[in-house]
């Protein structure tokens, strides 16, 4: 266990270095091509990262049934059904590769030559294909060892490499915007550095993971629920890519544009969130398997903490996200950034994606994807057709009420299965704390609406928001230590060493 503890302090402390050098940066680029090349080039450019977030589905299902797969084998160290199984992995992912080449070639076309831009044909095609090839070395090369890293709790190689690769790559791209406008470059030097950082985890993982053996029997029935892990996967990224390519096709790339800047925002500390409970998920996998009665009883913390945090962080950035966009933005006359109604629902949806999280990752470690698949697939109906009819009608704020929509859907679903079915407990225990935070999220929303410090200065954002922060966080810890005192006992006894992880 001391191992065990070693890696998480290890994946946190990694992930939170990762997440603040990422969250530095990403604001510089997106700015210098507003600058540089205005809103329509960046809603493009938003526009195709967004499709190529969308190709990851390709390994989606396979890469989580790996996970799910693995959990219980690295936790008993039954390393040759470990290889088994990554032996089958790594046949999926090579005739994924081969596919994944295909579609990247029809994109290119597509967007190049068919779609009309004000970026040269040429120059976007080949912007495309500098895109695809980290991912292709992946697949053929790279990806089965990643997981493996990941389920055995070396997260933390993974984010130190990242860290590397973004300082390196972004540093990289802002020389060439500065002394050129060359987009082919600006992607070029980010293709070059991530294949490098690639090639790294590669030779560490040989070197760490002597036993695996690729050549194995593949054990294909280990992933046979990579069709339905697919569904679930495909669902996940309904909600978070399709806004952009919907606003895209329905409205314009402007539109696009100021879509893209608040999901900046909200993305990444959504990335940095996800980023930090990953340091200790695969610990809560393995003793799924392994230790049933600690895992509950550290469940039921982890969900309280977990909901609670979230409330708070996407509060503050509902009182004080606005003026920092306008400040980000400013200058920028082409388009209209200064929306509280986009604002408002921003944080309402990831409120209540975050909301049913934890419940989710029950079903990842139970490994019931095939039951719930269809939740899902429903989901996926709800978010497009809703999403369709409210773009039209409200423009880019319809895209994200489409998404609420059927996110509500599937954390009523999601809550219900994996409390009733998985952990054999009332689902009023999330509701409880769903409640708890909900309502004090209204209350502050009642003395705050998003544009309460519009149009302030940066030095009074700065003195208001420490202000404010203190005493809404504290009305958070104080309301939820009164409603979920047991989830507060087993942290503190946690705290206190009297309960070992």
């Amino acid at each position: 266990m001391t191992n065990k503890d070693s890696r998480i302090k290890n994946n946190l402390i990694s992930s939170l270095v990762y997440q603040v050098v990422l969250i530095s940066l990403s604001f510089l680029l997106p700015r210098l091509y507003l600058e540089n090349f205005g809103s329509e080039v960046n809603g493009v450019l938003s526009t195709i990262k967004q499709i190529f977030t969308y190709m990851c589905l390709l390994e989606a299902g396979v890469g989580l049934a790996t996970t799910q797969a693995l959990y219980k084998r690295i936790g008993e160290k039954d390393y040759k059904s470990a290889s088994s199984v990554l032996s089958a992995t790594n046949a999926y992912y090579i005739r994924t590769g081969i596919i994944y080449f295909v579609i990247v070639l029809v994109i290119a076309v597509v967007y190049a030559y068919v779609i009309p831009t004000s970026i040269n044909n040429n120059v976007l095609f080949f912007i495309v294909i500098l895109n695809a090839v980290p991912s292709l070395f992946s697949y053929f090369v790279q990806a089965e060892y990643r997981i493996l890293m990941e389920v055995d709790g070396r997260k933390y190689v993974i984010n130190n490499s990242e860290t590397i690769l973004q300082l390196a790559s972004n540093a990289g791209k802002i020389l060439v915007l500065l002394l050129t406008d060359s987009l082919i470059l600006i992607q070029l030097v980010y293709c070059i550095i991530a294949l490098v950082q690639l090639v790294f985890l590669y030779f560490y993982a040989k070197r760490r993971y002597k036993w695996l053996d690729l050549k194995a029997k593949p054990d294909f029935e280990a992933i046979s629920q990579k069709n339905s892990v697919l569904v679930h996967q495909l669902s996940g990224m309904v909600f978070n890519n399709t806004d952009v390519i919907l606003i895209s096709v329905l409205c314009d790339f402007k539109a696009v544009s100021i879509y893209a800047i608040y999901n900046i925002f909200f993305s990444q500390v959504q990335n940095f969130i996800t980023s930090i409970v990953s340091s200790f998920t695969f610990a809560l996998g393995q003793m799924f398997h392994t230790d049933r009665e600690r895992f509950d009883r550290l469940f039921n913390a982890y969900e309280t903490l977990y909901i609670m945090t979230t409330f708070i962080i996407y509060t503050l950035m509902a009182v004080f996200l606005l003026p920092l966009i306008q400040m980000y933005t400013s200058g920028i006359n082409d388009a209209e950034y200064t929306n509280t109604l986009l604002l408002l629902l921003f944080v309402l949806m990831n409120l209540v994606a975050n909301g049913k999280l934890p419940a989710n990752g029950i079903i990842e470690y139970s490994g019931d994807f095939a039951k719930t698949r269809f939740h899902a697939i429903w989901e996926m109906v709800i978010n497009l057709t809703v999403s369709v009819a409210a773009i039209l009608y409200m423009g880019i704020c319809g895209a994200i009420l489409g998404t609420i929509g059927a996110l509500v859907y599937r954390g009523i679903v999601t809550i219900y299965f994996s409390n009733k079915k998985v952990l054999k407990r009332s689902q009023m225990c999330t509701y409880r704390i769903l409640i708890t935070n909900g309502a004090v999220f209204a209350v502050i929303m009642a003395v705050f609406f998003v544009d309460s410090f519009s149009n302030v200065s940066f030095l009074q954002l700065v003195l208001k928001g420490i202000v404010h922060s203190v005493w809404i966080a504290g009305l958070y810890l104080l309301i939820n230590c009164i409603f979920n005192k047991s989830a507060f006992k087993t942290i503190f006894e946690l705290y206190r060493g009297k309960k070992e992880l």
